[in-house]
């Protein structure tokens, strides 16, 4: 048996062996997934029933215990070792229901860049479809982390809301996992992930309608405060006021404020454009990424600079961007357009509110 995850989650496929050469077991006859090189944990197992069927009758098994790894997956067969234990990936889910009712699961994943986030998805998953119903409008809130050895985790924090939040869910704790396995930093070992979730009945949506400012024309050093009109689902009006305080080293000119959801205040920014070196720096670029679930003021100027990496150098002089874009190189650099010169970030509410408005500020001599 062919065993991707264990514990109170079990996912396994079951073969026929070819051959036993030793300590060598060469397997199925055919590929599993096709993976190449891997590693995952091969076990005894014995078979429940035969289920008849004229076109393709199969066994039902049942996984025993583990006896070694397989570390090939080819098309012609899976070959592996006995007496090599695998690593494995420690997945802990606690789901608060609707109900106020705790339950929790503990079980291991295969390490593997494909299979992992597709494991960790489906168990997420499967814990919110026993404990609530899958036809249903939710609200749900997921925290918790990607523990990495020597270096900062990388910290989980969102709400979703609408009939797909449980499936919004399932993924959040995937998608960064797909990033961390993908880009396969040397010397990254992954200790294992964490996830808490409370879910609720019912929507919790709400939409940018309108803003307002007290002025639009100010000096740097001055302090804009703004009003943000909020329409939920059920036409209910929520009014909430955030300031935002102009530099004091800003240029004259005209700027441009815009208060919205995390995903359309940063659209354009520099660190969407992020290409990491290290697990740690994923790790901190994530944890400065804008949450779509929150809603911030950020106002922007167009200006002559240029992003590298995930930082922006805004302002530059003209020689210093000749030299940086002159003809004998090519890459490396991005042009800057907008240039992030204040934000603030509004306390959470108990809506979830997504859209944006944008207006222009004035910024005097």
């Amino acid at each position: 048996v062919v065993h991707l995850a264990r514990g109170d989650i079990d996912i396994a496929a079951a073969g026929t062996v070819t051959l036993r050469d030793g300590d060598k077991i060469y397997a199925f006859g055919h590929p599993f997934f096709q993976l190449g090189s891997t590693e995952l944990p091969m076990s005894e197992s014995h078979v429940v029933t035969v289920v008849p069927n004229a076109n393709n009758s199969f066994k039902l098994a049942v996984p025993d215990s583990m006896v070694g790894t397989i570390s090939q997956d080819r098309a012609t067969a899976i070959y592996g070792r006995l007496g090599i234990e695998p690593k494995m990936l420690p997945v802990r889910v606690r789901l608060t229901n609707s109900r106020g009712v705790v339950s929790e699961i503990k079980f291991e994943s295969v390490f593997n860049d494909i299979l992992t986030p597709l494991i960790i998805n489906a168990g997420v998953g499967k814990v919110l479809a026993a404990q609530e119903r899958g036809l249903r409008i939710s609200t749900i809130q997921v925290s918790g982390k990607i523990g990495i050895k020597n270096s900062q985790p990388i910290m989980i924090e969102r709400r979703f809301t609408g009939s797909q939040a449980s499936a919004f869910a399932a993924s959040v704790a995937a998608v960064p996992m797909a990033a961390l396995l993908r880009a396969d930093f040397p010397g990254t070992e992954i200790t294992g992930v964490d996830i808490d979730i409370k879910a609720d009945d019912g929507s919790k949506s709400a939409a940018v309608e309108r803003i307002a400012v007290d002025r639009n024309t100010a000096r740097a050093g001055d302090t804009i405060e703004a009003r943000v009109y909020e329409r939920t689902e059920s036409g209910e009006i929520i009014v909430q006021t955030v300031t935002v305080k102009i530099p004091s080293d800003a240029a004259p000119g005209t700027a441009t404020l815009t208060i919205g959801d995390g995903n359309s205040v940063q659209q354009n920014t520099a660190i969407t454009q992020f290409t990491a070196r290290t697990a740690a720096d994923l790790a901190s670029i994530y944890a400065r990424l804008k949450r779509p679930d929150r809603v911030y003021a950020v106002l922007t100027r167009s200006t002559n600079g240029v992003v590298i990496g995930a930082s922006e150098m805004p302002n530059l002089p003209p020689s210093m961007i000749a030299t940086m874009n002159n003809d004998r190189t090519a890459g490396g650099t991005k042009n800057s357009v907008q240039t992030v010169i204040a934000e603030a970030e509004l306390p959470p509410g108990s809506y979830i509110v997504g859209g944006s408005q944008s207006l222009t500020i004035t910024i005097l001599q």
